[in-house]
């Protein structure tokens, strides 16, 4: 029946590196939520409830191991990232594809995340309101949990269509409005926090152009 053409590759095969990182994703998972009960229900709570997160009482806050945690599976979620964006700029099949991908994903992850830090530092010692920048990183830990699990229901939506190689720029561009919808949801809860403070709306604009709106443009433009 293919005397002559090459065996078709099941997608299993093809998405072989991201589905390997989706399980570990799911097994960080599952270790948050059997191990860090608190940091799993504010996770939960930023999705839905996000007041409930600024109401949280003392002894709801997360620990050092949840956050911990948490950061894992943002790293996860960039190594995901990074596999894709190596998948799309491949020419043809490659049997070890994606971990080089990976690789710069949690490097890049790594990065954005002490420049965020770095920034929000700055950005707390000049405007004396260390606690709503504090709400931003945290925000931004949950929503990054949040992100991991959206791609993971993703791909494996995509595996089940049985999708080839040939249709890599397609998933590309699938993840690529995944991504935008999971940043407008981040702006939005950003923005929230920013208002439940009743800090001036300015400061709020700036803190979303140049640690939100803006790197999001620049990786954007450099991937896309």
């Amino acid at each position: 029946m293919f005397e002559g053409q090459p065996l078709p590759v099941s997608a299993i095969e093809v998405l072989a590196t991201p589905l390997f990182l989706a399980m570990i994703g799911l097994v960080t998972t599952a270790l948050l939520r059997l191990r860090f009960q608190r940091e799993w229900t504010l996770t939960v709570w930023t999705a839905y409830q996000i007041k409930r997160v600024w109401q949280r009482l003392a002894d709801e806050s997360a620990r050092t191991g949840g956050t911990i945690t948490s950061h894992a599976l943002g790293l996860i979620c960039w190594a995901l990232l990074g596999s894709f964006w190596e998948f799309q700029t491949l020419s043809e099949p490659s049997p070890h594809w994606g971990w080089t991908g990976a690789g710069w994903g949690i490097l890049l992850g790594c990065c954005t995340l002490l420049t965020r830090h770095i920034g929000g530092w700055i950005g707390a010692w000049v405007t004396l309101e260390e606690e709503a920048v504090q709400r931003g990183f945290e925000v931004d830990r949950h929503m990054r949990n949040w992100l991991l699990w959206l791609l993971i229901a993703w791909l494996v939506w995509e595996a089940g269509q049985n999708i080839g190689f040939n249709e890599r720029e397609v998933i590309w561009s699938h993840l690529l409005w995944l991504w935008f919808f999971w940043l407008a949801l981040k702006w939005i809860r950003q923005i929230q926090s920013i208002a439940q403070k009743r800090l001036h709306f300015s400061w709020g604009i700036a803190y979303i152009c140049t640690l939100e709106i803006g790197p999001s443009y620049l990786l954007y433009c450099e991937l896309g």
